[in-house]
């Protein structure tokens, strides 16, 4: 059988050979080295599923992909970078991306992202969509009698807006690099859009502020657990307790896809949690035991009780711990509305500050791509905040 990440590692100096490696340096200054470095996996893995499958998950054709490059070149530069951008304004407001194209950029983006992979999507065609929210108590019925009357339960639906906001991922390109229309450039483009955009939602969705969305740590609807008195720092919390009360903590009927979230540093102290002779308190310390995801977007670091561990970046580090700090989540993510607009645009800039740098003088063009997004909790039942104690 093959060995695909072997197989990845292999093909990593070809992959090298065929993308400008300046393009990735001037993304570093823009975007950081951490995010360039993923972008850069991305293209790898999707190298590895043409090589593999004869595709990728973009779905797009070699020829399409180029001809998504030629779009790029194509695009009539702007004279400034920091001119208002009007979405009703082609000249002033980027040009549609084709269907395609943005398409992809989405599949790309539920390959890496939690929150395209596991939140409840709905398209919107306007800005705002109402849907339903609700908060109240479990129903049940009841049972009749004969010829008896039954009583009329009331419910209340409250209505969740998808209030669309606008997102921009801008940066640098060399105009040497898309001199050369070749789908490896379109594959380093599609994967920086996709990945930053998987980014960005992730961020709102589990601890955006209110601006633009509220997340499940900032949510006052979301219930808490709160750790025992003592527990005052995030690798106290105990992998076994813990875990079976926050379970305990969310509505059954969504625990089909529930999931615990952590930071990366948070999940790397729980793992290895060890009991008074010194054994792990996880089996294999946390490793995924059972295929119980079918998202099929990132994959689990692992696993407690049966459910999966899924670790992101925006959660609280370990090195953030604090008294009263809400640092995890437990439940499902389809108690959450991802409202998506299928448009995306692009806009290319001739001149203009990018990452300190005016581009006219560097032979390269700022881009900047745009698109609309809503975030809203649908279920807050379905979800609950892991919080350390207070002292």
């Amino acid at each position: 059988m093959l060995d695909l990440e072997l197989f990845k590692k292999e093909m990593s100096a070809e992959i090298k050979s065929h993308l400008d490696t300046a393009l990735e340096s001037r993304l570093k200054s823009v975007i950081g080295e951490e995010r360039s470095s993923i972008v850069r996996e991305i293209v790898e893995d999707m190298r590895v599923e043409r090589a593999v499958l004869g595709h990728d998950r973009t779905g797009l054709s070699e020829g399409q992909k180029t001809e998504f490059v030629k779009f790029v070149k194509s695009i009539p530069a702007q004279t400034k970078a920091n001119e208002a951008m009007v979405g009703d304004q082609d000249s002033r407001g980027g040009y549609l991306i084709a269907p395609e194209v943005a398409n992809a950029i989405l599949r790309i983006a539920a390959s890496v992202g939690i929150a395209m992979s596991q939140c409840a999507r709905w398209d919107m065609k306007g800005d705002e969509l109402d849907v339903p929210a609700y908060a109240g108590s479990i129903l049940e019925g009841e049972w009749l009698g004969f010829d008896a009357v039954g009583s009329v339960t009331g419910v209340t639906f409250k209505a969740a807006k998808l209030l669309a906001k606008s997102w921009q991922l801008a940066f640098v390109v060399g105009k040497d690099l898309l001199s050369e229309a070749t789908p490896q450039v379109a594959d380093f483009l599609l994967a920086l859009a996709g990945e930053a955009w998987a980014n960005a939602l992730d961020k709102q969705v589990f601890i955006g502020t209110g601006a633009p969305f509220t997340g499940v740590l900032t949510d006052a609807n979301v219930g808490t657990l709160t750790l025992a008195t003592g527990k005052d720092t995030f690798a106290e919390y105990d992998v076994i307790d813990d875990s079976s009360d926050a379970i305990a903590s969310v509505e059954e009927s969504v625990l089909d896809g529930a999931a615990f979230y952590f930071s990366r540093t948070v999940w790397a102290k729980l793992r290895v949690q060890q009991d008074s002779a010194g054994n792990y308190l996880l089996p294999q310390a946390g490793a995924l035991l059972s295929a119980n995801f079918k998202n099929g977007g990132p994959k689990p670091a692992g696993e407690i009780l049966g459910f999966p561990v899924y670790t992101c970046r925006h959660l609280p580090a370990n090195s953030a711990t604090a008294v009263s700090t809400k640092f995890g989540v437990f439940g499902s993510l389809k108690c959450v509305g991802l409202g998506l607009k299928s448009e995306m645009d692009m806009a290319v800039y001739a001149s203009g500050t990018f990452g300190g740098k005016e581009v006219a003088l560097s032979r390269q063009l700022g881009m900047v791509y745009g698109s609309r997004a809503a975030v809203s909790l649908t279920l807050p039942a379905g979800l609950v905040a892991i919080k350390t104690a207070a002292s």
